[in-house]
């Protein structure tokens, strides 16, 4: 039972706890499925797709769509809808097209088709690149280990190629903040190259911002890049690098007076054990970069054996980090607790906790337990189907039971329930 301590601190913070996609429960899928149904105008738009791509080949979506394969807008903004579309054809030399379409009426018609360099679409973003006030197609391609992206502006029923480079990694975004949108390309090769390169669209052509081809290209890849706020008032990149199998660093570039900086190098400040994403994880709008931090008591444990704390930091505008937020976050990725900051440096796991069997997080000043999490065998959970554990989630034969009493504030209104908040996403419940 919680003392009134704990109680009264646990009123101004919750513990937030999320199943990932890892863990299943049981649920009847027969009674969640729908018959899907197109509108007249999908149906027709369908129609002319089926018609007009050749015999043989297949509708593809680009990887960083999971949503459709069919894209429509106004492109021109002419009042006229255009969709485009992809298809492959195995087998031939060119495998990948891309056909426009344009509304005429209450039909389609095929306006052109042309080429994609080569054999699959990585990704396709629909955005004024050009700043001329009409979406411009940006679509990205790869050969095996090889990716190229290509900028399309649709004019006048013709489509031109105004960009083609190779890439890593592109990102949209105005880093100089001067209302234009820019294009950031990472481009990588393991031990021969790392550049970083930002193109803006002026004068009828591209023309290169800035340019940093001064990084040290030995570390295997960059497994996550992410462009977005990265302090009060700065746009920035944020590139996290794997140096072998497990361990990782991150680095941020910024841009100032049009000239790309690095604000956070890939140093020991952010070197870790552990591949760490790098994201907006507090929701404030300014990413963050996570760090591997060991629970106090643990310092002389086997590293293998130690349920590690994911910490994350912002840059703070200068020269340092501040601490933003703590998680623990399952190895195998089923489910994650987050602490409200002020535990930090009070929340740990107990010793006698042993990973994928049992967990036991307590406060290091009163020694409260304040959460467990434990792995039960489906004999072992049958047995405590009566008991205070909560199922919580299932990973194949291991059931995972939830034990705690946190307070979780319902919305404003008055409640002295004390309940272990779970938010489930990504799974069947």
């Amino acid at each position: 039972m919680l003392n009134r301590r704990i109680i009264s601190r646990l009123a101004a913070a919750s513990l937030a706890l999320s199943l990932l996609s890892g863990c299943t429960f049981i649920s009847d899928p027969v009674s969640q499925m729908k018959t899907p149904r197109l509108s007249a105008d999908k149906a027709t738009l369908m129609t002319a797709i089926t018609s007009m791509i050749p015999s043989g080949s297949s509708l593809i979506r680009p990887k960083n769509d999971d949503d459709s394969s069919i894209r429509t807008e106004d492109l021109n903004k002419d009042g006229i809808m255009e969709t485009i579309v992809f298809y492959e054809t195995p087998g031939e030399a060119v495998q990948i097209h891309g056909m426009l379409l344009e509304k005429q009426g209450d039909a389609w018609v095929k306006k052109l088709v042309f080429d994609g360099d080569g054999t699959v679409l990585e990704s396709l973003d629909l955005k004024d690149v050009t700043n001329d006030g009409k979406l411009d197609i940006i679509a990205g391609y790869s050969r095996g280990e090889d990716k190229g992206m290509v900028v399309y502006s649709y004019s006048n029923g013709t489509l031109e190629e105004v960009l083609q480079v190779p890439y890593t990694k592109y990102i949209i975004d105005d880093l100089n903040r001067d209302g234009i949108q820019d294009i950031t390309v990472v481009s990588f090769k393991r031990n021969e190259y790392a550049t970083i390169t930002t193109y803006q669209y002026a004068d009828g052509g591209f023309k290169v911002l800035d340019k940093l081809d001064n990084i040290d290209p030995y570390f295997n890849n960059y497994y996550n890049i992410v462009a977005g706020k990265v302090a009060e008032n700065k746009e920035g990149i944020v590139l996290d690098a794997a140096v072998e199998s497990n361990s990782a660093y991150t680095s941020v570039v910024v841009m100032e007076n049009n000239k790309l900086r690095v604000v956070v190098p890939g140093d020991d400040r952010t070197l870790k054990d552990r591949k760490i994403v790098s994201e907006d994880i507090d929701g404030d709008g300014i990413i963050e970069i996570g760090l591997l931090e060991k629970p106090k008591g643990w310092e002389y444990f086997d590293p293998n054996t130690i349920p590690y704390f994911n910490s994350y930091y912002k840059w703070d505008g200068k020269d340092g980090l501040t601490f933003a937020m703590q998680q623990y976050r399952d190895p195998a990725d089923r489910f994650y607790i987050n602490f409200p900051p002020e535990w930090h440096g009070n929340i740990t796991v107990d010793t006698k906790s042993v990973l994928d069997k049992y967990l036991k997080f307590i406060l290091v000043d009163t020694g409260e337990t304040v959460a467990e999490v434990s792995f039960f065998s489906p004999h072992e959970w049958e047995q405590l189907k009566n008991s205070n554990w909560e199922l919580w989630g299932r990973d194949g034969n291991t059931f995972i039971g939830y034990r705690g009493k946190l307070e979780q504030k319902n919305n404003g209104a008055n409640s002295n329930k004390i309940t272990a908040p779970i938010e489930r996403k990504g799974i069947d419940e």
